[in-house]
Formats: C-alpha cells, sequence, structure tokens
C-alpha cells in the first residue's frame, strides 16, 4: 500500500507523519482519533466522480462515465454536481477536477472523465491530492490500531482482511481486472448504503464518519512456489 501512496506523488514524510500519528497512543491512554479534514471543494470533487459513476443516467451501455454538457440541466454537469449534493458551485468544482487532470473539456465543450476518481487525478503542473490519500491512509491505520489494542481488551476489534498469494506475472492483468470490477461492486454497494442512511437524524445529534476500503496489492517479484504432484 506505502508504494502505491508513493506512486501517487505523496511525499515520505507524510506518509510517516500519518503512520506515527495512527499508531502513537495519547499520553492518558484515550483512545486514538485522528482525522484528516479534506477541503470543501475537495470534498465535492471526489462526491462528483464516484457519483458519475454511480447513477445510471450518467453512464453509458458499459456502465462508464457519459459526457457532459456544462449546462445546469439534470443530465448535464450541474445536474451531477446537485446529485452529489455539492455545497461548491459547480463552476468551482469544474475548474479544480480540470486543474488536478481528473477531467477534461472536449471539442465539443463537454466534460469529460479521465479517471475513476479524484484522487487518481493526473496534472501535469504536478499538483496531487495528498491530503485525500492521507485520509484514505488514516482510515486504514486506525483500523489496525484498534485491531492491536483489541489483543488487551482496550477496543473490540473491527473487520480486517486481505489475502496475497504468489501467481505467474501474466496473471496480473486478469487479476487487477477481476479486483477492479469486483470491488468497484463491493464499493458502490457501500456507498449506496452509507448515501441512504446519510440522511438519518441521529437522535443524540452525533455522528461518525464511516467507510470501507478495496485496494489492489503487489508486493512485486518473489520467487515461484514449489508445486507438490
Amino acid at each position: 500500500m506505502q508504494g502505491s501512496i508513493i506512486a501517487s506523488g505523496t511525499r515520505i514524510e507524510i506518509i510517516r507523519d500519518a503512520a506515527d500519528q495512527a499508531m502513537s497512543r495519547q499520553s492518558s491512554g484515550s483512545n486514538l482519533v485522528l482525522k484528516s479534514r479534506l477541503g470543501p471543494v475537495m470534498r465535492d470533487c471526489m462526491e462528483v466522480m464516484c457519483a458519475w459513476r454511480r447513477h445510471p443516467e450518467f453512464v453509458d451501455e458499459a456502465g462508464e462515465p457519459l459526457p457532459l454538457a456544462q449546462g445546469d440541466a439534470g443530465s448535464e454537469f450541474g445536474g451531477l454536481c446537485r446529485k452529489a449534493r455539492c455545497r461548491s458551485d459547480a463552476t468551482v468544482v469544474l475548474h479544480t477536477l480540470v486543474e488536478f487532470g481528473a477531467v477534461d473539456i472536449d471539442q465539443d465543450a463537454k466534460v469529460v472523465s479521465l479517471t475513476p476518481t479524484f484522487l487518481a487525478g493526473r496534472s501535469g503542473s504536478g499538483r496531487l491530492v495528498v491530503d485525500g490519500v492521507v485520509h484514505q491512509l488514516a482510515g486504514f491505520l486506525q483500523v489496525i490500531h484498534r485491531n492491536v489494542r483489541s489483543v488487551s481488551g482496550s477496543d473490540s476489534s473491527r473487520f480486517e482482511r486481505a489475502c496475497s498469494v504468489r501467481v505467474a506475472v501474466e496473471l496480473e492483468p486478469i487479476f487487477s481486472q477481476l479486483v477492479r470490477t469486483r470491488g468497484q461492486e463491493f464499493i458502490d454497494a457501500m456507498d449506496e448504503w452509507l448515501e441512504r442512511n446519510s440522511r438519518y437524524q441521529s437522535p443524540s445529534g452525533c455522528y461518525e464518519e464511516m467507510g470501507v476500503g478495496a485496494y489492489f496489492i503487489n508486493f512485486g517479484d518473489s520467487p515461484a512456489r514449489s508445486i507438490i504432484l
């Protein structure tokens, strides 16, 4: 996972700082609370890129994002921003997405998606959405921290599963596509549940940001497995 985050442009110092904060315990012994707050525009950008693939009116028959006119109608970019419940103006969101390389404007003046998510944005100027990456890293490390504490009975454990096996390098594209397809289905299902229940009014007036993650792992070269016939 660290290799993927470094590849995204995040400095190793930021990763180490996030890891140190997430795995350290306060002197009082209280539970760690690590929060990485995204700016409102960046959060809107992330929600727009997700909504673009989640709602049928914005995708083609293959499930890929349709080019969108820059208007404010329901099937246009402004309508997508409303569907994603953006707090920022649609023009600001569009400008930010273009700046970070997540979308482009084609010859017909339509908005075209270039990446699956805002975090994967490519930028010729070298600008990257680092705080979103650290936000994901912080969430993963919080789970590890909580589950380590659960061994001593300090906290109950949370779901944490991963798997890896050495296989032929020729199978990497196949497995990558499998993870992409199944992982997207899983995230879409969880995101739909979260979106639906985000409208629930808490009787206590207290709220927590919750979520799940799925990611592809490649640890690189490894000796071949012994095969017993």
